[in-house]
């Protein structure tokens, strides 16, 4: 017997953040680009993109600290960190988007290569802070800028980390893309729907009841 269900993906915090911490990304991005490249005028002159840069940089920092407190504080941490049990089929995963296997591992809410992504991307978001915080202080925080070999370094780590994050995006909107619409959506609805056969296993998102 196919059953009909509906799976709840998003809690509304999950939801919420993750439209506070687009919006966020994208204006940090846009303003850094323009203050690394000037003729990139998209928020006209200088000043107006190192303002939107510190104020962002503000709410970045104030993101990943909630983050992070949550990531441990409800538990979250025991599903989506990097633990020995969440990495059993890593291969099997690898394998799948690299094309060579045609079945994707079974896995809980993330697979491996998303949680090892996203603990690289807290990684890379600390540095990128601390780099940050460098340039806007470079007398104050002396001993990095020593640490880094110079003022330029940093500012090439800075813009490096940069486009890795958009090398990142442009991936996760491609992966988006590559799956069904109806269950990447549910980052913004909360939950999507799927027939589901207990004895074959077999599972198809589809488009919900009419309420």
């Amino acid at each position: 017997m196919v059953l009909l269900q509906r799976i709840k993906d998003h809690d509304f915090l999950e939801r919420g953040g993750h439209v506070v911490h687009i919006l966020n990304t994208v204006l940090l991005l846009l303003s850094g680009m323009q203050i690394a490249y000037p003729s990139f005028a998209v928020f006209g002159t200088m000043d107006h993109a190192r303002l939107v840069h510190f104020v962002d940089m503000y709410l970045f920092l104030f993101i990943g600290v909630f983050h992070v407190y949550q990531f441990f504080a409800t538990g979250k941490f025991l599903s989506a960190g990097p633990l020995p049990r969440n990495m059993k089929t890593f291969w099997g995963t690898l394998k799948y988007y690299l094309f060579i296997q045609r079945t994707e591992p079974p896995h809980g809410k993330y697979n491996p290569l998303q949680i090892l992504t996203y603990f690289l991307l807290f990684v890379l978001s600390a540095i990128q802070v601390v780099l940050g915080f460098t340039l806007y202080w470079p007398v104050r925080l002396s001993f990095i800028v020593y640490a880094f070999g110079g003022l330029m370094t940093v500012r090439m780590l800075h813009l490096t980390v940069a486009w890795i994050f958009l090398a990142f995006v442009a991936l996760h909107l491609y992966l988006i893309l590559t799956q069904p619409l109806r269950k990447s959506a549910s980052i913004f609805t909360g939950s999507y729907w799927r027939t589901y056969d207990p004895e074959t296993g077999e599972a198809n998102i589809v488009k919900g009841p009419s309420t």
